[in-house]
């Protein structure tokens, strides 16, 4: 529930952190009903415009969860002119769907999404997001999305590749001769 509740401030225009993780898997049922209020406050009122683009990405993050396709939400939201820091969280929370369910284009929007955010993330904020990417690079990711995990189980699943890795290659002494343990 934290991360609808996430959702809803984003959706009011608060600002939320570049460093966020803003794609939690949520159901179906919660998505369909959120981007239900999404469309209500859109349709109703006039909007600022830090408040249009949170209610527009939010709309973005529950129809991706509703099982609707987002590219041209994506497309409509990475044209509008919006500030740096909008055009990079759009494109960072679009990776971070996408490797939700390890959806091969997830690094191309995490990448830019990265680059873009670089010179606006703190010190903590950067390296956090920097060890977060590197760690998620270990996934496999497929043409065609899978199972949605939530951001601790991705970072699991990518522990265990990478020690697995590791482990089946294990580092060869720098004259690259093989030597037995009883050396």
């Amino acid at each position: 529930m934290e991360h609808v509740d996430r959702l809803r401030r984003l959706a009011a225009g608060s600002e939320v952190s570049l460093a966020s993780w803003l794609a939690t898997p949520i159901e179906a049922g919660q998505a369909q009903a959120l981007l239900a209020e999404v469309r209500l406050r859109l349709r109703h009122g006039p909007l600022e415009a830090n408040e249009r683009f949170g209610l527009d990405l939010t709309a973005l993050i529950c129809g991706y969860w509703a099982g609707r396709d987002i590219q041209a939400s994506y497309q409509n939201l990475a044209a509008l002119p919006v500030t740096a820091r909008e055009r990079a969280l759009l494109e960072l929370c679009c990776g971070q769907l996408f490797v939700a369910r390890r959806y091969e284009p997830a690094w191309r929007h995490l990448d830019r999404g990265f680059q873009m955010a670089t010179h606006l993330l703190g010190a903590q904020d950067y390296f956090l997001v920097l060890k977060r990417h590197q760690l998620l690079r270990q996934l496999p990711l497929a043409t065609t999305p899978k199972a949605a995990a939530a951001l601790e189980a991705l970072l699991e699943e990518a522990r265990v590749i990478a020690r697995l890795k590791a482990a089946g290659n294990p580092p060869r002494p720098a004259d690259g001769r093989h030597r037995d343990t009883l050396d």
